[in-house]
């Protein structure tokens, strides 16, 4: 027989059961502290999915690691940069803790002043001041872009090179800069192609299978010319045979589709999921005050048969 005092003991060792029970299993005697969710606004001027979806996912996959509440937020018009620092304004206003900004235009962007960390995507490494800002050398990506050109063409084939004088963003003047001193370096024979409002690039594309002797590299400026090159090569048998190779930069699906089929001879790209991802880590890190310097992306030039290798492939198409 169990005696009043084995009872009592019983009793209370069963009472401290449960009381370590509901402090290993609840919350309602030692509460979790709740981590705070950073609200993050992105800026940029187009959010077509072939145009940011690696930086998308990227973003994505640092905002689970991080506790971000990340959102995207385009401009009505494109290359507007006061309307892209009146958006700036406005989240700041709507109560985001940071923000993200692919500028329209650095100098203008950086020199905004904010209350909340602003991470800036600069198109170049002149001035990389600035904590948290993510670095594309644009300048550099031009001047690689060329020497790979060099190393698959003939020296003496004229370089056409594809611009739109009217649609350039800071990142497109400054990856032209780099084309421009590379091909002078080189004394390369260079023609320009301006874009023409009414048929853009094509009906003088066209001229160079009908009219022209020789035949061309063509370069292109922007992914958007260098996706409308590669049609008009898909769509003009003679103008195809007339270009030796066609080059750019960019990581959309039409142009990794065209680079597949042999349409583009060569692109320079950068790591767009890193882009993103690295873009939200330093935000997070400067809003809790953790030191940290500007991030300098490589970029890399590609070809067909890049597109089966690991590295680049887990680069190009990552898994969400």
């Amino acid at each position: 027989m169990i005696g009043k005092s084995g009872k009592v003991l019983i009793v209370i060792y069963i009472v401290c059961l449960v009381v370590l029970f509901l402090m290993c299993s609840t919350d309602l005697i030692i509460r979790e502290p709740e981590r705070e969710i950073y609200q993050i606004a992105v800026i940029i001027e187009d959010v077509r999915s072939d145009n940011y979806s690696n930086f998308r996912k990227g973003m994505d996959q640092a905002a689970f690691e991080f506790n971000a509440d990340v959102q995207l937020i385009t401009l009505y018009e494109k290359l507007d940069v006061q309307e892209q620092m009146e958006l700036m304004e406005r989240e700041q206003q709507d109560g985001a803790d940071a923000l993200i900004v692919v500028p329209v235009e650095e100098e203008q962007v950086s020199k905004k002043q904010m209350t909340i960390p602003v991470i800036l995507f600069r198109a170049g490494v002149a001035d990389a001041s600035g904590a948290g800002n993510v670095i594309i050398d644009h300048e550099k990506m031009g001047k690689l872009l060329v020497e790979k050109i060099l190393e698959e063409q003939p020296a003496e084939t004229p370089v056409y090179v594809l611009t739109d004088s009217t649609g350039q963003s800071d990142m497109d003047r400054l990856f032209l800069k780099g084309v421009d001193a590379a091909l002078a370096e080189e004394g390369c024979r260079v023609q320009r192609i301006m874009k023409n409002e009414e048929d853009r690039f094509w009906m003088m594309l066209e001229k160079i299978g009908m009219e022209d002797l020789e035949e061309v590299v063509i370069l292109a400026e922007s992914q958007e010319i260098l996706t409308e090159a590669a049609g008009v090569l898909d769509g003009s048998e003679e103008t195809a045979r007339a270009v030796r190779g066609l080059y750019g930069r960019g990581t959309t699906i039409p142009i990794l589709n065209y680079l597949d089929r042999g349409l583009i001879t060569g692109i320079c790209v950068t790591d767009e999921f890193s882009l993103g991802y690295y873009s939200v880590r330093e935000a997070v890190r400067a809003l809790e005050g953790a030191g940290s310097v500007p991030t300098v992306m490589e970029s890399y030039y590609i070809e067909k048969k890049d597109l089966r290798d690991p590295a680049f492939e887990k680069m190009l198409f990552p898994i969400e």
